[in-house]
């Protein structure tokens, strides 16, 4: 009997070491995605012997796609910001919303890789710890509350700009 209480300590504390593996995951993807990106452009400028910023001048959907790129980092930075504070059990709430807009986010511009990872990582997490979540209001007295507020729901704004955008761009091309 002792020994199955300790396979399940253990079991439970596997699960938390999964949710934060698939966090941190998610974030050398998204600081991967610009670095892809850029060296994409490089290599496309230099086979059509043009400039770098050529293709992104030119072409609307490069462009486009050069923003979503550059927006990962700020996608990496909050949802690093979301995970320190889901580890040491602080601000929950909003840490939670956070993940969301990014997760959605994400969805909007059609990352679809990056989504699922955060969306299964906010699974296992409120699986691992279901009373963190039930916190009924957002603390925004916090230094930083703001601030994270804000760029959340300014990378989900732009990521709907981009979203329209793209979609602009393929009516336009039909």
């Amino acid at each position: 009997m002792r020994g199955s209480k300790n396979f399940l300590f253990w079991n439970s504390q596997a699960i938390t070491v999964k949710s934060n593996v698939l966090f941190k995951v998610a974030i050398y993807f998204f600081y991967a995605v610009p670095l892809v990106f850029v060296s994409y452009l490089y290599l496309m400028a230099l086979h059509a012997q043009q400039t770098f910023f050529t293709p992104v001048i030119r072409e609307p959907i490069i462009t486009i796609m050069f923003v979503i790129a550059m927006l990962n980092p700020f996608f990496a930075v909050l949802t690093k910001a979301a995970v320190n504070d889901l580890e040491s059990k602080k601000h929950v709430k909003l840490s939670y919303m956070t993940l969301w807009m990014v997760a959605v986010s994400q969805l909007l511009i059609g990352n679809l890789f990056a989504s699922a990872i955060l969306l299964f990582g906010l699974h296992q997490q409120r699986k691992e710890q279901p009373m963190l979540v039930k916190a009924k209001k957002i603390e925004l007295k916090y230094k930083g509350a703001y601030v994270r507020l804000f760029g959340s729901t300014l990378v989900f704004f732009l990521s709907i700009v981009c979203l329209f955008l793209l979609i602009k761009i393929h009516l336009n091309n039909e």
